[in-house]
């Protein structure tokens, strides 16, 4: 079905887990037609009004241009352009990681720069990582390359796409509290108490916040603003490693 139309139309690519479902009820609520696109085919978002969950493998590029035009004849002309997703595992991670992470996002995009409506926010936010400039020893090579090559693309493509008037820009999270995570840290009062001493705001993050750092970059208030990689994470990847070191052993 169809939304009831005139509305906003965004699309959100990754929002049905973590910080991307918490965008899709923060559009909702302001009145978008959402399109989400997903590995999960019944997130439980799915009665929303003028809310379409799509379920599609991202890791298949062929059938992204496809995908974009149905998406665009349900909703409509594009306001905004979200990519949330993230590479859930399989045999060979390295490719799994740049299809998902780069070609996906380049594809589509691409397929979509010639759908936004003239006078609509004309935004593009990419989700990324502090794994694009730093190591987390957990990911593997491809998570981080990946992640670094979301910079750049986002720099290109803002370059790209500015005289459409088009906005492309990232932000990177650090560690955040989703749903799918809140009961393991709240399980936990000593990585509660560990991320306190380490975070200089003395918490950590949650998902609803990296949605709205997203949503502000879509947002009039972000008009002059591209080609940006807003890091949300409390101010932890401006310490240096030797001093953090020193207040853990020296407690």
């Amino acid at each position: 079905m169809k939304p009831e139309l005139p509305r906003p139309h965004s699309i959100v690519v990754g929002g049905t887990r973590g910080s991307g479902r918490a965008l899709v009820r923060l559009l909702h609520g302001q009145g978008h037609a959402v399109s989400v696109v997903g590995l999960r085919s019944a997130p439980p978002e799915r009665g929303l009004p003028n809310t379409r969950f799509v379920k599609a493998d991202l890791a298949d590029a062929r059938r992204l241009p496809a995908l974009c035009r149905s998406l665009v004849a349900w909703g409509g002309p594009l306001d905004s352009l979200f990519f949330f997703q993230r590479y859930r595992g399989g045999k060979d991670s390295w490719k799994g990681e740049l299809d998902v992470s780069l070609t996906a996002t380049k594809t589509m995009i691409e397929a979509l720069s010639g759908s936004f409506l003239e006078g609509g926010a004309r935004s593009v936010v990419a989700i990324g990582s502090v794994g694009g400039h730093l190591i987390a020893g957990e990911q593997p090579v491809g998570y981080h390359v990946g992640k670094a090559g979301l910079i750049q693309l986002v720099r290109f493509y803002a370059a790209a796409l500015g005289p459409k008037g088009i906005r492309v820009n990232l932000v990177s999270p650090g560690t955040v509290v989703k749903e799918e995570s809140r009961a393991f840290y709240a399980g936990s009062r000593k990585l509660q108490a560990l991320y306190k001493r380490l975070i200089p705001l003395g918490r950590m993050g949650r998902a609803e916040e990296v949605a709205q750092a997203a949503e502000f970059l879509r947002g009039p208030k972000a008009s002059f603003i591209t080609g940006q990689n807003i890091v949300v994470d409390g101010g932890l990847s401006l310490l240096w490693q030797e001093s953090l070191a020193r207040k853990l052993t020296h407690s």
